[in-house]
């Protein structure tokens, strides 16, 4: 009986289902079960599991029209080193594996039968790590640990399909600790929100953006996923007015490969750094570092689009910068022709002067909006190109004639979604059209952009453009491998050491998504002689690997303490989790900065360890304080760069309302002072009785000590009157004997109080006079009140706009403290 239970036993096991297989790194052991899902995923140091319990995690799922399809059974062949999955609906996938020390390679080799099978989904691998989601570099880590994918081939994208095919993510009510939502929105914290900062000017500080989908947050932690789609297969995305078709390429799902790791939370960048060597994925070196670890990355720098060209190297060396960014330096987008009015002789010029940079230490970048094409360009005129991309096409109902001004369609399905430029193209003609009237297109211009009006015969094609979103168009995805080689070419002929991809998201419009934006990048970067730095407002997984750094977030929206603040320091929380380095967007050098200006900004730069740009020109010589701004940014860069502020000021910088002022007391020391500065106290005109001046009362609090009084004046024009006066200003003080201005003060004088004298200034600053005053008071400590008493010469006298300065006890920063 014993015996026949042995045997019994044996059998069953002989003929049980697989169990799967094990897979281990230096770091850790993967469990995967025969049915083809990870059981398993655990940090071999402490035997952490890294898998929430009971939630599934397909190895490689399959995607048909928004329905996926998870592997039924698993097999492992260990001399072969492949894994067979099997599908329910009859497909199987090979799938090969490796262990390479610090990470697990998988590849699909083939699927088949496909069964109509579009797509394939590594994943999604739920995670139990949820602090740092890195939803673009692929990596989710705590304090002490990290599990991260990395995409091996340009068609293996991030997200999921169903998502779409451009890198995801959005942004979010997901207010941080200490935060609060106004009452109206309580119930909406994880909802979606719709921001805009450029015509919001700012984000609320309550929401959370995220720039990609590769890895997202979940309940019990996050999932990370990767997708590659069978791009051979024709589609139509969008629905309306919005409707496009997707040209097909010859890029299959088959060959789609990953690499799987988990590693302590300090080595991820290093298991990053093995995978692209070991994978062949682009692993940039700039002066023998590689880029993500280069401090280059994170440096400030210059911006110049002024009169000339050779003051932006000066300009350069007085903030101490590396790098100066040019601008654009196009002829047109699209051929990307060098001849223009800075550099007439094109590439040998523009060498030239990147040169004559480099002798001085000097990188020089350039600026381009990536795939944008200027109606200018040749692609466009006199004979447009036929591989400008269309989002679909129909053909003519009726003759049209040269001059008629009305063209029939027989589906008027793709020309609905008119956008900015409103241009179909037929035949070697483009014509705009500004309206759609059933199957009509209606008040149309022949021959736009001076190509040639034409007749044309029913039953021609109609193609409607994609416009750029700058009144232009794009090149479809064949083309648009031409732009990557000329832009390629452009920095090789040149020498120019930065490409600023800005627009980077108008690749996606082909409707290929971050395939597209890789499939551009890695031909630049592969056409290149030696790296070159690039950078843009938006980035993707495969970016990534070759991208120096990501800089937007702009000065022209509002008042610089004010402009995209939430936005700015919102994206250093996306650098953070996404191992990239810190930068703040751009800034400007206004004429009518004062020193208070410039150093807001360098004090945020610190903060983050957070590079920006600066843009200046020729105006910045109007300033009185030009040397004082440049000094700032030369002593707050030193200092940041050579870490010498301490982790709480650095916490205190962080603050946007916190003001500084750094003051150098020798070669790598300097006082930091705390500062509190009260702005747009205003006195200004009201109805008073005969005889009386109009009085204003403030009151302000001195946080610090007492002190030599300190303020600014400025005079601000009421409804644009730049004539009326006001005079008699007397300034009374905590009641003490009143400092006197007797004017007349007209609109844009302004007044600098430096606690020892007041002077009289220009618009910009600069001293005409010096006041002569007695004394002046001190601002005592705690409350302080202010009385303004003057004379109008009428009703739109100027406007008296005071900013009040207090200044705290001095810290000491620098390697002797």
């Amino acid at each position: 009986m014993r015996t026949g239970l042995f045997f019994a036993l044996l059998l069953l096991m002989a003929f049980r289902l697989p169990e799967g297989v094990e897979l281990t790194t230096d770091y850790i052991r993967l469990r995967l079960d025969g049915s083809g899902n990870m059981i398993s995923l655990t940090d071999k140091a402490t035997a952490r599991e890294l898998i929430p319990q009971g939630q599934p995690a397909p190895l490689l799922s399959l995607y048909k029209d928004s329905v996926y399809t998870y592997p039924a059974s698993l097999s492992y062949n260990t001399a072969k080193k492949q894994i067979t999955l099997k599908y329910k609906n009859g497909a199987v996938a090979l799938v090969a594996v490796a262990s390479k020390g610090k990470y697990i390679r998988f590849e699909l080799l083939s699927l088949a039968p496909r069964k109509g099978v579009q797509a394939v989904v590594w994943g999604p691998y739920p995670t139990t790590i949820s602090k740092l989601i890195g939803e673009t570099v692929g990596v989710v880590r705590d304090d002490t640990f990290a599990v991260g994918v990395q995409a091996l081939k340009i068609n293996t994208t991030e997200g999921i399909p169903d998502d779409g095919d451009n890198a995801g993510g959005g942004s979010f009510y997901d207010p941080l600790p200490g935060q609060t939502l106004p009452a109206a929105l309580q119930d909406k914290i994880g909802q979606p929100v719709q921001t805009d900062v450029n015509t919001d000017g700012d984000m609320p500080a309550y929401v959370r953006m995220y720039r990609g989908s590769l890895a997202v947050k979940k309940p019990y932690g996050s999932d990370l996923r990767l997708f590659s789609r069978d791009r051979r297969i024709p589609r139509v995305i969008g629905s309306g007015a919005t409707l496009q078709q997707v040209q097909p390429v010859n890029a299959d799902l088959a060959g789609s490969a990953i690499a799987l790791f988990g590693c302590p939370a300090n080595a991820a960048l290093d298991v990053i750094e093995q995978i692209e060597t070991g994978e062949g994925l682009p692993h940039p070196m700039l002066d023998g570092v590689w880029i993500k670890r280069s401090p280059r990355m994170s440096e400030a720098y210059l911006m110049y689009e002024g009169k000339s060209i050779e003051n932006a190297l000066q300009y350069a060396k007085e903030g101490n910068f590396r790098l100066v960014h040019i601008g654009d330096i196009f002829k047109s987008w699209g051929h990307f022709r060098l001849e223009t009015g800075r550099f007439p002789n094109g590439a040998a010029d523009v060498k030239q002067y990147t040169a004559k940079a480099k002798a001085a230490g000097i990188s020089v970048g350039v600026h381009t909006l990536t795939t944008f094409t200027g109606t200018n360009d040749p692609y466009v005129t006199p004979v447009p190109s036929d591989s400008l991309m269309k989002s679909g096409s129909s053909i003519l109902a009726k003759d049209l004639g040269e001059n008629d001004e009305v063209v029939y369609v027989k589906d008027p399905s793709w020309f609905r979604n008119m956008g900015l430029t409103r241009t179909i193209k037929i035949g070697n003609e483009l014509i705009g059209y500004k309206g759609i009237a059933d199957n009509a297109l209606t008040g149309c211009i022949r021959g736009q952009f001076k190509t040639t009006k034409s007749t044309h015969k029913t039953g021609a094609v109609v193609e409607k453009l994609v416009n750029s979103g700058y009144s232009g168009f794009l090149p479809d995805i064949h083309l648009q491998d031409t732009y990557a080689r000329r832009l390629a070419e452009v920095c090789n002929e040149t020498g120019v050491d930065l490409m600023d991809f800005d627009g980077f998201e108008a690749l996606g419009y082909t409707g290929h998504g971050t395939y597209a934006e890789n499939r551009f990048v890695d031909l630049w970067y592969r056409n290149l002689d030696r790296y070159r730095m690039t950078c843009g407002a938006s980035t993707s997984h495969y970016y990534w690997h070759i991208y120096s750094f990501m800089n937007w977030g702009e000065p022209w929206y509002s008042a610089l303490r004010k402009s995209q603040v939430n936005y700015r320091i919102e994206n250093q929380r996306y650098f953070e989790r996404n191992l990239m380095p810190g930068m703040l967007g751009w800034f400007k050098m206004e004429p009518t900065y004062r020193p208070e200006e410039i150093e807001w900004i360098q004090a945020r730069s610190a903060a983050f360890n957070a590079g920006y740009l600066l843009r200046v020109d020729e105006n910045i010589e109007k300033n009185g304080y030009k040397a004082a701004l440049f000094e700032a940014v030369r002593e707050w860069q030193k200092a940041r760069n050579t870490k010498a502020f301490t982790p709480e000021q650095i916490e205190k910088f962080k603050d946007p309302t916190n003001e500084f002022h750094l003051e150098k007391k020798g070669e790598g020391n300097w006082n930091l002072y705390p500062v509190k500065l009260i702005t747009d106290l205003a006195h200004k005109y009201k109805m008073m009785q005969t005889g009386e001046p109009v009085t204003s009362k403030f009151k302000v609090n001195n946080p610090y000590d007492a002190q030599p009084v300190k303020f600014y004046i400025i005079a601000e024009a009421v409804e644009g009157n730049k004539t009326e006066t006001v005079t008699g200003i007397r300034i009374i003080i905590n009641g003490l004997p009143p400092i006197e201005i007797d004017g007349p003060v007209k609109a844009g004088d302004k007044f600098i109080c430096d606690g020892q004298a007041i002077y009289q200034c220009d618009g910009f600053w600069n001293n005409r006079k010096e006041i002569k005053v007695g004394s002046l008071p001190q601002w005592q400590a705690g409350e302080n009140e202010i009385t303004v008493k003057s004379d109008f010469s009428g009703e739109q006298g100027p406007s008296l706009k005071f900013d009040i300065k207090f200044s705290g006890a001095a810290e000491k920063v620098g390697k002797l403290f």
